[in-house]
């Protein structure tokens, strides 16, 4: 007999096990978050062995368990909002093209996501030097004002200015929302490559 603690999570399997549940599929329920965290293994630890790792699960284990890996390498595909978001996309894609075998489509998609990705990096860095200087113009009066009235130097810092963080925040969330669809659409086909 075992003596180790289990946790609620394995608890509840055993527990749906028991039920003998035709509808449940409790593979999926065991191997999918198993497949996830491989994933997230392999996003974090550049040597880890990916392949290797699946490789040790077969048949509907293993399939589970790509299942998971593949989910969770799409869900940290995202628009760039800064280097690190970058690196992360890198890294998804290598193990997308681990999991794949259709690889010279799978590239092709992948030149379409840098393509994607680089010019909503673009877009948005103009969207935000854009909006500074409206925002600099229009607080320069106000900073005129307050200068005169307190006859001190006033400085003011545009993006510290809780109004340009609110408007920045809305103009980034319209800007995203525009390429959150071409990205979803990639997702799309990339999920449904062999």
């Amino acid at each position: 007999m075992e003596n180790r603690i289990k946790t609620a999570y394995e608890k509840a399997l055993e527990r749906l096990k028991k039920l003998n549940l035709d509808q449940v599929d409790t593979a999926s329920l065991e191997y999918v978050p198993l497949g996830r965290s491989l994933a997230a293994r392999f996003l974090q630890e550049k040597d880890f062995d990916l392949l290797g790792a699946i490789r040790g699960y077969i048949g509907t284990a293993a399939r589970y368990v790509r299942e998971g890996v593949e989910e969770t390498l799409l869900q940290n595909l995202q628009l760039p909002r800064d280097e690190a978001t970058m690196e992360t996309n890198r890294r998804a894609m290598e193990g997308l093209l681990l999991l794949k075998e259709n690889k010279s489509l799978l590239r092709q998609i992948f030149k379409e996501l840098e393509y994607l990705f680089s010019y909503y990096a673009q877009a948005r860095e103009h969207a935000y030097r854009n909006l500074k200087e409206n925002f600099a113009a229009r607080l320069a009066s106000a900073q005129e004002a307050l200068e005169r009235q307190l006859g001190v130097r006033v400085r003011v810092e545009v993006e510290q200015h809780p109004l340009f963080q609110e408007e920045w925040l809305r103009l980034e969330g319209e800007l995203a929302s525009q390429y959150e669809n071409i990205l979803a659409e990639q997702k799309r086909k990339i999920r449904s490559l062999r």
